[in-house]
């Protein structure tokens, strides 16, 4: 290689030509040509050349296998978020008692209350002023209905006197019900919003809720979830779900559809759906983050592998590569195998055709294998 620099060196001398005269062009392709020829020579005179490519090439992956057996394969749509109580109220007096004082609440956060059960008091000085009030309305409608009687007063003045009346007994009802605050139903005192001797001013309380106390039930709970236009007709009222919780690992609770929107947004494109989750043993709490499945499809007893099996390329046929069933650890050369797949979830695919029963698929490191490729199968599930 040396002696050909030299002797080219000697040409262009000879010929009273300098290298840098040469163009540029011929420059480049001169060194180009040194360095190629001085790897060949490099790599030429090396003894250990061809065996260092060859270790190059038997690279072996690592890869795990699976046996293809028979499953149910289910296909299921998923949804995530927050639960909260299926029943729950604010208990706040009527607007007219607004400004009244709290004498006394019966009831603190936790407490367990009955249907019916007195949770607060309020002053009673509304109340009166509106009951003296009432009276002399009472009055002035009785005696404008016996002058009507006796044709004295226009039916325009009778009417106007009977509707003030009505009016203003409606409105001591209501507050007469105000000062004695009931649970509306059995459940659990979740908030309290105001204190004893303090003034109901009816403005929201820290959690947004404009009351004195809020109720809830925790035997049964709920959860509020969007579903699209195109997973909308796979559900129906009363089909099941299976919620789980992060806090309660490996747990299942068993839930129903209550509620379909009969709307979809048309922003969204989707329709709000309720979901009852039975909590019999009252651990859930509402605000807690759930997992929702509902299964809409289900195959028994078919054939399938997994899906991160299942390789598909440029061409959309699906295939796997199996290997023998052989104990873990060994090498192996694997074989792609071209299969129809069926039902496909977010687990599992069925094969209708091209694999049979135990045959060995290999599910990890497999996107870009071929059947040249050598594999170490470390593991077989």
């Amino acid at each position: 290689m040396f002696f050909y620099l030299e002797h080219t060196m000697n040409l262009t001398q000879s010929n009273n030509l300098k290298l840098s005269a040469l163009p540029s062009q011929l420059k480049k392709i001169i060194c180009v040509c040194a360095v190629g020829m001085m790897l060949v020579t490099a790599f030429g005179c090396s003894g250990d050349g061809d065996d260092s490519l060859d270790d190059v090439k038997r690279i072996v992956l690592p890869v795990k296998g699976v046996a293809a057996v028979k499953r149910d394969v289910v296909r299921s749509l998923n949804f995530s978020g927050d639960i909260d109580a299926h029943r729950r109220a604010a208990i706040a007096p009527a607007q007219a008692a607004a400004g009244s004082r709290v004498l006394r609440i019966y009831v603190e956060e936790g407490h367990e209350v009955r249907e019916g059960q007195i949770l607060a008091r309020l002053e009673d000085f509304q109340l009166k002023q509106l009951e003296v009030r009432l009276t002399q309305l009472e009055a002035d409608h009785n005696r404008m209905a016996s002058l009507h009687s006796r044709g004295s007063v226009t039916q325009q003045q009778f009417e106007h006197a009977r509707t003030a009346f009505t009016a203003a007994k409606a409105e001591y009802e209501q507050l007469k019900n105000s000062i004695e605050l009931r649970a509306p139903f059995s459940g659990t005192i979740i908030g309290k919003y105001v204190n004893e001797g303090e003034v109901y001013r009816g403005v929201p309380g820290y959690d947004g809720t404009v009351g004195i106390l809020s109720i809830a039930q925790f035997d049964r709970m709920k959860i509020d979830v969007l579903v699209s236009e195109q997973e909308l007709v796979h559900l129906r009222y009363g089909q099941s779900a299976q919620i789980t919780f992060d806090i309660f690992p490996n747990r299942l609770f068993e839930g129903k559809i209550s509620t379909i929107s009969p709307s979809i947004s048309r922003v969204s494109r989707s329709a709000s759906v309720t979901i009852d989750i039975v909590d019999e043993k009252r651990e859930l709490r509402p605000g807690m983050f759930a997992k929702v499945e509902i299964a809409i499809e289900t195959r028994n007893n078919v054939l399938a592998v997994p899906l991160s099996a299942v390789v598909v390329r440029g061409d959309r046929e699906a295939f796997v590569f199996t290997v023998e069933n052989n104990q873990a650890p060994f090498a192996a050369a694997p074989k792609q195998v071209l299969i129809r797949p069926g039902l496909i979830t977010l687990r599992y695919v069925e094969i209708l055709e091209g694999l049979e029963e135990n045959t060995v698929v290999l599910f990890s490191n497999n996107a870009l294998l071929t059947e040249e490729t050598e594999v170490l199968v470390t593991d077989i599930f």
